[in-house]
């Protein structure tokens, strides 16, 4: 994953730049997309990662470095090292992830949380190595022009996430709405999109919930800004940041939790679930975690590799905004 939107793409490329920019041979394979279909680059960074499409390294001299979900692991290709980079959101991994782990050297994962979800899952603990990603702090910080949004009120909430039961949608607009009234001076502000479905209409998805599922109108309910879910231009994710006076996103379970640490880079202050990688970095001085009880995913839920698993319950009383 090199060219779509996701946090596996956004951190191939750091990795991919930061090692030819060091002068090491890399050759590039991308999976799935194989060009920047969504304009989230700049010609440079397309103009470097198409040329090393076309660079050749000898794989049997070379560390074979695969980033993806364990069970996108090409185990047909080998390297003289193998190096799976890779992470999951619930306390356990899903069924055939241990054999695709234990088909690599090492498998690096993203925090410490990870670790131990995958060692208790049966992978070797000498193989786990927890390498953190980090955030571009130079791409990432305070001083950026806010987008100009007009329903902003005096108090912003950003939300960031892709529409699907782990990002917790329904906890956090049940605590919105249980929270503040239409003539609040507040706004939820939510960047969101539907990955498993680009057909999905994020407005009427909304609109039932928050009728059908809160009971409420949404002519009766503190603004809710529902933002284009064209992907932005990397460039332009720290102006989000930027137009919003906190970032909240109760989700169910995080591997890593890239917008929350974008979010405190831009010094936006940051409300989180209390449980998952996030917490390598988050804690109760630096951010506000709210309680939760871990619970078994249920069987209809939306991503059928959470099923069996266990993830938090974020409390919609302690996630009151």
């Amino acid at each position: 994953m090199v060219y779509d939107g996701s946090g596996y793409a956004d951190e191939t490329r750091g990795i991919a730049f930061g090692l030819h920019r060091a002068g090491l041979p890399l050759q590039l394979e991308p999976v799935g997309l194989q060009y920047d279909a969504n304009n989230l680059l700049t010609i440079d960074e397309r103009e470097e990662l198409e040329a090393l499409k076309h660079r050749r390294v000898d794989f049997a001299r070379g560390i074979l470095f695969q980033h993806a979900p364990a069970n996108d692991f090409n185990l047909a290709v080998r390297g003289r090292h193998q190096v799976g980079r890779t992470m999951f959101e619930t306390d356990s991994i899903p069924d055939g992830w241990r054999a695709c782990c234990e088909a690599m050297d090492e498998v690096w994962l993203p925090t410490r949380f990870g670790v131990e979800a995958f060692a208790s899952a049966g992978v070797s603990r000498e193989r786990l190595r927890v390498i953190s990603p980090g955030v571009d702090t130079k791409r990432f910080c305070p001083g950026h022009q806010p987008f100009q949004i007009p329903e902003r009120r005096n108090f912003n909430f950003l939300s960031v996430f892709e529409w699907i039961d782990r990002k917790g949608p329904d906890v956090l607009l049940r605590a919105y709405l249980g929270e503040f009234k239409p003539d609040e001076n507040v706004t939820l502000i939510l960047k969101t999109y539907a990955r498993s479905d680009p057909n999905m209409d994020l407005p009427p998805q909304l609109a039932y919930f928050v009728e059908r599922c809160v009971g409420a109108r949404l002519q009766d309910t503190p603004p809710i800004v529902l933002l284009a879910p064209d992907f932005l231009a990397s460039s332009e994710v720290p102006r989000l940041y930027a137009s919003a006076d906190a970032f909240v996103l109760p989700s169910r379970g995080e591997g890593y939790g890239r917008p929350y640490m974008e979010a405190l880079c831009c010094e936006c202050p940051v409300i989180s679930t209390r449980w998952g990688g996030q917490l390598d970095v988050l804690h109760d001085g630096i951010a506000y975690l709210v309680d939760c009880e871990l619970s078994p995913v249920p069987w209809n839920t939306d991503v059928e590799l959470y099923a069996g698993q266990r993830w938090a319950e974020p409390s919609v009383d302690t996630c009151a905004l």
